[in-house]
């Protein structure tokens, strides 16, 4: 393929853990490609063990903490509900820079997820385009680029696979092990979570350190793999490749045959900028890419690109994560050690029939075990939890209590699974706007009724494991409330092979727009009970393949 007269024969726009392998695979074929990242750049240099600056304040993110980013509302029948500052991260590797390493390969069932777990009430289930088998060497690829160490032989639940993780796993801590013994005792086969964290030196990189600075902060040592240590740094040294940062991505135009022409920018002084190429990509967090393409409103397209069907921003789903906190009379130091941890298996996906358990739900839950408190886990962190009954939440007692539980604690974390709903979207709000003056997206969404059964399923789980281990108190977080977003949500712009209820096909083709691609978790149709990260890796190295494949045969795509 050639320039032609534009600037580039591939424009990425979002350069996380999508973008940044898009861009290593497509400029080492060849192509000419430029990305544009709305964040700074930044280096692990830039990194320190500073709870304040990254998990607190979110200097993590790099991004403007005090601006609106989403708005939020349960239903359509109003026009919002709550303002939202602050989410997603910002510069070369995106949430890739503060995500906690757990590296899960989805099950074989969850792309079938309709055909195995049927449709739900108010549901809009489908299968998955293509297969875990499709999948499977690319997931092998990620995890050899990124670096994963695990071992699948522990996992009664693993799917198949042809080799091994690159790596063995790190080694567990006092309360890991605490936490596994009991769950051994009570038949779970607890084993360790497959993890991008070098247990020995790997790639260049240093093994880790156990220092327990994983989830929300950059690892000083670089021992967390992230494709901003990986393929970016491999990229950025590729002559086809140009990185154009602190560039806000405002527009996808399209030329008088329907086709994607280029990408309308704002830069760091505030200039509107244009860049040309053959091929776009949308790689962004998935608020970022349903904005995007919504916003890239023309005479072709007035409702935003690839929309003519109507099917951008819908099918938005996520998932509400949540601990449950026991209290020791030995020190645990939970904190110690990295943020990945040992997982029970047992009521994920089609691991289990909840009816046998005289449940209603469908799909089911992960757990992980003898994980600190929060999502970093360290002590300002701890200070956010609930209390105990009897405990009040200022004062002397609740000092002294505060001195002891730290030390003293471990959670179990559970994972609940939410299917997609007919009435949950993503759009742009009509009112508020960002500092930019574009306007942010609106997401819709409320639990589905089957969120709160697998909740209380799966906390009564937590709760005998935590029991039989011994723990003095046992107490626990509400539900997460549904506009608490995470990097574990997607499907706003979702495969499918029928135009009429999906945005991008197989290979995360816009079924409008030829040469426009969608890659990341909004294009995932179903998100089981693992964390979608890997996933994201593997659909990423999925459609460079394709995009390669079809650029050597001379096809225009």
């Amino acid at each position: 393929m050639s320039v032609n007269k534009k600037d580039a024969n591939v424009i990425i726009v979002g350069f996380g853990c999508a973008g940044g392998i898009l861009a290593r695979e497509l400029a080492e074929s060849g192509l000419k490609v430029i990305a544009l990242e709305r964040g700074p750049n930044i280096s692990s240099a830039q990194y320190s063990m500073d709870e304040l600056r990254f998990p607190i304040r979110n200097k993590v993110l790099w991004g403007p903490q005090n601006e609106p980013q989403y708005t939020w509302r349960p239903n359509k029948s109003i026009e919002r509900e709550r303002i939202i500052e602050g989410l997603g991260g910002w510069g070369p590797g995106g949430d890739h820079l503060h995500w906690g390493a757990n590296s899960w390969r989805f099950q074989p069932e969850t792309f079938k997820a309709k055909t195995v777990f049927g449709q739900v009430e108010n549901g809009a289930m489908i299968d998955w385009p293509i297969s875990y088998e499709d999948l499977e060497p690319y997931y092998q690829l990620f995890e050899e680029r990124i670096g994963v160490s695990g071992d699948h032989t522990k996992d009664p639940y693993h799917p198949p696979r042809d080799r091994s993780y690159p790596m063995p796993p790190t080694v567990p801590g006092y309360a890991t092990r605490h936490f596994v013994d009991t769950a051994s005792s009570m038949g779970y086969q607890p084993f360790p979570v497959p993890a991008a964290i070098n247990s020995v030196d790997y790639d260049g990189r240093h093994a880790c350190g156990y220092c327990g600075f994983c989830q929300s902060f950059g690892c000083v040592v670089e021992a967390k793999g992230d494709v901003g240590l990986t393929e970016i740094r491999k990229v950025m040294a590729n002559p086809n490749f140009e990185l154009r940062t602190n560039s806000t991505a405002t527009k996808i135009t399209v030329d008088n045959t329907n086709r994607a022409s280029g990408v309308n920018y704002i830069d760091s002084e505030g200039c509107n900028r244009y860049v040309s190429g053959d091929i776009v990509i949308v790689a962004s967090q998935y608020l970022q890419s349903t904005r995007l393409l919504l916003m890239s409103k023309s005479f072709s397209f007035p409702n935003g690109i690839g929309n003519n069907n109507g099917q951008v921003g819908r099918y938005f789903v996520h998932r509400a994560i949540n601990q449950i906190i026991g209290l020791f009379d030995e020190p645990m130091n939970a904190f110690l050690g990295p943020t990945p941890r040992y997982a029970v298996n047992a009521f994920a996906d089609n691991n289990f029939d909840p009816r046998d358990w005289d449940q209603n739900f469908i799909m089911g839950g992960n757990m992980t075990g003898a994980e600190p408190y929060g999502l970093a886990g360290q002590p300002i962190e701890f200070t956010q939890a609930p209390t105990p009954e009897g405990i009040p939440s200022w004062g002397e007692k609740y000092k002294k209590f505060i001195s002891e539980a730290y030390t003293h604690h471990y959670t179990i974390r559970f994972y609940t699974t939410e299917p997609p709903q007919l009435n949950s979207f993503i759009d742009l709000d009509p009112k508020i706007k960002d500092s930019l003056g574009l306007p942010v997206p609106r997401v819709t969404f409320d639990w589905h009724p089957q969120a709160k059964e697998q909740f209380s399923f799966l906390q009564n789980r937590a709760y005998e494991i935590l029991s039989a281990a011994g723990a003095k108190k046992i107490w626990g977080e509400e539900m997460q409330e549904p506009w608490v977003l995470s990097s574990h949500a997607g499907g706003s712009t979702r495969m499918g092979e029928d135009p009429n209820n999906s945005v991008v096909n197989r290979y995360c083709q816009s079924h409008e727009v030829p040469n426009l691609f969608v890659v990341g978790s909004s294009s995932m149709p179903v998100i089981g009970a693992y964390n979608p990260g890997e996933t994201v890796g593997a659909l990423a190295y999925w459609v460079a393949d394709f995009i390669q494949k079809e650029t050597r045969s001379g096809k225009q795509l």
